[in-house]
């Protein structure tokens, strides 16, 4: 099975490359830099280039970091790839202070308070697998319901071979 989106997570030390979306879905939150796929390209080919697009920031690699589905009121609805990469030397400097782009805003933002319990100002369904992720576990899937737009549960599953394509 083919997802439609990825996401990228780009990390410097103990800090993490967000985006502040402009539009919906997900308006005014922080979210990782991400997009669809083109119907020619791997998930691994497509958060390169949506990163390069977005950012301007060329990455050498990307490591998978597994996949996040969602069931919105009891239907399948969607998912995405999730990708981990390193800032490259000499770039973060760039995003010291928040950059203004198309997409939205971009801005360094401490890996503590992205994953913070409290925190309600990035999109609610990321705490529940981005710090595993940034362990470097094993990639899974994590599944994420929504019912009446309100997240209600997120549990991680095994990766099925069927999305292992976004290795």
């Amino acid at each position: 099975m083919r997802l439609k989106y990825n996401l990228c997570f780009i990390r410097e030390g103990d800090r993490l490359l967000m985006l502040n979306r402009h539009k919906s879905p997900l308006l005014g939150l922080w979210n990782g830099v991400g997009g669809k796929l083109e119907p020619e390209e791997s998930p691994c080919e497509s958060v390169l280039r949506e990163v390069r697009e977005e950012t301007g920031i060329i990455l050498a690699e990307a490591h998978f970091g597994g996949i996040v589905t969602w069931e919105v009121d009891g239907k399948p609805s969607g998912g995405m790839y999730v990708y981990l990469a390193d800032m490259p030397p000499g770039r973060g400097k760039d995003f010291d202070h928040p950059v203004g782009m198309a997409e939205g805003i971009l801005a360094f933002k401490p890996i503590e308070w992205v994953i913070h319990p409290d925190n309600q100002g990035v999109a609610n369904h990321l705490r529940h697998f981005l710090q595993p992720m940034l362990n470097l576990e094993e990639p899974r899937e994590y599944r994420c319901i929504f019912r009446q737009g309100q997240l209600v549960e997120c549990f991680p599953l095994p990766l099925e071979a069927a999305y292992a394509i976004g290795a």
